[in-house]
């Protein structure tokens, strides 16, 4: 009943332009008393195309969750514009290519997301900052030819501000 009463609530939310996430208090935490919901208006238009431009997606070599040197260097320059803008909330969503059974993908693009938050709260981001980090497997690629260039910008862990951003609607003419 109570994840019920949090989705409707978190609909009424998203249509009054507001974002809402449910989010872990303390790792390991088990009980609906351990979790918070994390309510935010809209990141505005001008520091959203800054966020776009600036912060970068972090990738990762085949069946690796380990960030690799030039990755520190990109989430070094995403921690520094992060700090430079306290109030953007994000997203960290782990992926995956599209080889694997889906279990396994989801694993390791959640260790990937893991590996990401960890080192950006390492940087100085305050964890409180990131909504969550999780992994999406193979669901969301951004490529989706069968090679080896293909497969490697799948292997990420995208950054996203909170809420996410709406996309504008259109009316259907007749």
């Amino acid at each position: 009943m109570r994840n019920k009463i949090l989705i409707v609530a978190a609909g009424f939310l998203s249509l009054a332009g507001m974002g809402v996430a449910q989010s872990d208090i303390s790792a390991g935490a088990s009980s609906g008393k351990d979790r918070k919901l994390i309510t935010a208006p809209p990141t505005p238009s001008t520091e959203q195309q800054q966020f776009e431009q600036n912060v970068k997606d972090v990738h990762f070599d085949f069946d690796r969750a380990e960030l690799r040197a030039e990755d520190r260097s990109t989430l070094a320059g995403d921690a520094d514009w992060l700090k430079a803008h306290p109030d953007v909330l994000i997203t960290l969503e782990g992926d995956a290519d599209e080889r694997g059974d889906i279990v396994y993908n989801v694993v390791l693009s959640g260790a990937r997301a893991t590996v990401t938050k960890d080192a950006l709260v390492d940087l100085g981001v305050s964890a409180d900052r990131i909504v969550f980090a999780t992994g999406w497997g193979k669901l969301y690629p951004v490529c989706s030819q069968s090679d080896e260039n293909c497969w490697s910008q799948n292997r990420r862990t995208h950054f996203a501000t909170w809420p996410p951003v709406q996309e504008s609607a259109q009316v259907a003419s007749r």
